[in-house]
């Protein structure tokens, strides 16, 4: 009890310490803050990088035209957001799934549009009201751009809406989009195959024509060569059947590193539905066809080809979409996953044929290309001749000018040395009216002498030709 007594103006001396100390802290804290809103305020703006924002703008605007060329076509934005809007309708996506492939794309699906929920049909009239006024800003474009003015026939209708209503989204909308998506990327498809056919008989054309130039000698060289690389490019491990269980539990195995025994399809696809919206799109798919294209074809095998890799790639998506894709709409459904699971050749694997093992053309198909290559090298060659024929006689112009020049005026025009050294054009035609020996027997001083002047008396009169022009 003393103690306490004893330090009780210690403790209130230490007390009054700590609040002097608080206190002081506490005001270098208020200043502090005021510095910093004072700077904050009236400092220089901070430069702005402008490269740093330029490129930000360009990875926005890349974002954004990912978006619209989704399925490789101008609206394919669109397209997709539509998708996803009747989606979230579970009674329509059910009655989506019992409806055939042809049924689907003659459009008699849009019949059942009037069932869907309000909030969906609420969302679907919004997104069209925006395809709208994205076409609309689209065609202002096309009409600033071109310099000749508006005109109607470069302005393209669209045909996956219907233009006469412009507000909601209708029976008749739904019907469009489907029935013009289908076809566009069948022939998106379409053209796709033709080009790589084009490939394939370019490389067979430019092999054959190196051929014609070589000796005996090295033209069974190149052959050999040819035939090793091709030979080289078919050592390959087997490929299993795209969508087979041999070759889902490969996948499995390998890159899942899960036990083959405990393959479940249903696990499988959710592990393999990256992006967790349901379906299997087409990047997902051709992950999973990576294994089988990579047996053969590797990219640091010369005699790999990429092109064909990449063609691979679409014929296996293809056949598994073909088998898989009920509704063809280009994704593959938990439900249309397990339902091939349960196919009764789901198990067997007949393997697979690459490009290597079939013809992409026939030797007709060729020939006509050879016939097509030789038609355009004939145009480009009669082009260029008609381009120096006219090159030719733009040039000769100012030569057809000056001699239609009066012989007087030239005179005039021309320098005195050069005077002395013309013969007349009377003169020169007398003589050649006249007749005379052969020209190599007349001296070649002749050519160049006026006729008023003598041979003996030329050796005087040059030099002071000379001293004049000097």
């Amino acid at each position: 009890m003393s103690f306490f007594n004893d330090n009780v103006p210690h403790y209130f001396t230490v007390t009054l310490m700590l609040l002097k100390l608080l206190k002081f802290e506490m005001k270098l804290f208020v200043v502090l803050i005021s510095l910093y809103l004072l700077e904050e305020a009236f400092a220089a703006p901070r430069p702005v990088d402008k490269k740093k924002e330029t490129e930000k703008n360009k990875d926005d605007n890349k974002e954004s035209n990912a978006d619209i060329d989704d399925f490789g076509l101008e609206y394919g934005r669109y397209l997709k957001q539509v998708v996803q809007a009747l989606e979230e309708d579970k009674e329509f996506a059910k009655k989506l799934e019992n409806f055939s492939a042809e049924d689907i794309q003659k459009g008699d699906i849009a019949r059942e549009l009037e069932f869907v929920k309000h909030s969906v049909r609420s969302k679907l009239d919004e997104l069209k009201r925006m395809e709208v006024e994205r076409l609309r800003r689209l065609t202002l474009q096309e009409i600033e751009q071109n310099e000749l003015g508006f005109n109607r026939k470069n302005i393209k209708v669209p045909v996956h809406i219907d233009p006469s209503n412009a507000h909601t989204f209708e029976e008749e909308d739904l019907k469009r989009l489907i029935q013009t998506a289908t076809r566009d990327l069948e022939e998106l498809d379409r053209k796709r195959r033709e080009e790589f056919k084009r490939y394939e008989m370019e490389k067979e054309y430019q092999y054959r024509e190196s051929l014609k130039n070589l000796t005996e000698d090295e033209k069974k060289e190149a052959e050999r060569k040819h035939e090793e690389k091709k030979n080289k490019h078919k050592e390959h491990p087997r490929v299993n059947h795209p969508g087979s269980k041999p070759q889902l539990e490969q996948v499995w195995e390998e890159k899942d590193h899960m036990p083959r025994e405990e393959f479940d399809p249903k696990v499988f696809f959710s592990m393999h539905d990256i992006n967790g919206d349901g379906y299997l799109d087409e990047d997902e798919v051709e992950a999973i066809l990576n294994l089988e294209v990579k047996k053969m074809y590797d990219p640091n095998n010369p005699e790999d080809d990429a092109v064909e890799m990449i063609e691979e790639y679409n014929r296996m998506r293809e056949h598994v979409y073909s088998e898989a894709d009920k509704d063809k709409d280009k994704r593959i459904s938990q439900k249309e996953f397990l339902d091939l699971t349960q196919q009764q050749d789901f198990e067997e694997d007949e393997g697979w044929k690459g490009l290597d093992e079939q013809a992409p053309f026939s030797e007709e198909e060729l020939k006509e290309y050879e016939r097509e290559k030789q038609a355009q090298m004939q145009a480009h060659l009669e082009a260029q001749r008609q381009a120096t024929m006219a090159g030719q006689q733009q040039s000769m112009l100012p030569q057809q000018q000056f001699q239609g020049v009066p012989q007087n005026q030239q005179f005039q025009e021309a320098p005195q040395k050069q005077q002395i050294q013309e013969v007349p054009e009377q003169q020169g035609a007398s003589q050649d009216q006249q007749s005379k020996p052969p020209r190599q027997e007349v001296p070649q001083q002749d050519i160049v002498i006026p006729s008023q002047q003598k041979p003996e008396d030329l050796g005087k009169e040059r030099p002071q030709v000379s001293q004049q022009h000097n």
